[in-house]
């Protein structure tokens, strides 16, 4: 159980630093909502995130989950007015939820909708995202699980 968690997030950490190089603009943040908690790396057009939900209500059954999610930015930060802005995503995710003494896998494509404000020169970001999820394994079903953060990320220094 604990080392399907160590496996995700240490793949999906390895992909992130590994995009770090090319990427335009590289931002860290952190977001709460569904996951609790959710930990941003952000290299431009790219999402990847890791979280952990600690509550059990997205689940129904008072389960805990890990998330590990891969996003590519299909609109990023369309400009709506002066700081404020729009981005739509899409991507993927991997769910694994701890019930009883059993873990169970999930997997699926989530469609992210979100609004950005870029405060202090976009040096701050703040964001709310509402993300419908396709899944596809155990059972294929839409919508079945809805999404929603409310975060923060901060740009990260250009490594020369």
């Amino acid at each position: 159980m604990k080392r399907y968690s160590v496996v995700a997030l240490v793949c999906v950490m390895l992909i992130a630093v590994g995009s770090l190089a090319s990427a335009r603009q590289t931002r860290i943040g952190i977001e709460a909502g569904n996951p609790s908690v959710v930990l941003i790396v952000r290299p431009a057009p790219f999402d990847f995130k890791v979280g952990y939900d600690f509550t059990g209500i997205a689940t129904g059954g008072g389960s805990n989950f890990l998330h590990v999610s891969a996003d590519v930015r299909l609109i990023d930060s369309y400009r709506l007015i002066d700081f404020l802005h729009i981005f739509l995503s899409l991507g993927a995710y991997t769910q694994l939820t701890f019930a009883e003494s059993t873990v169970q896998l999930g997997f699926g494509a989530r469609v992210p909708v979100g609004l950005q404000a870029f405060l202090l020169n976009g040096n701050i970001e703040l964001f709310l995202e509402i993300v419908p999820t396709f899944d596809f394994y155990p059972s294929l079903k839409a919508f079945k699980q809805w999404q929603g953060f409310f975060g923060i990320t901060l740009p990260l220094p250009k490594l020369r």
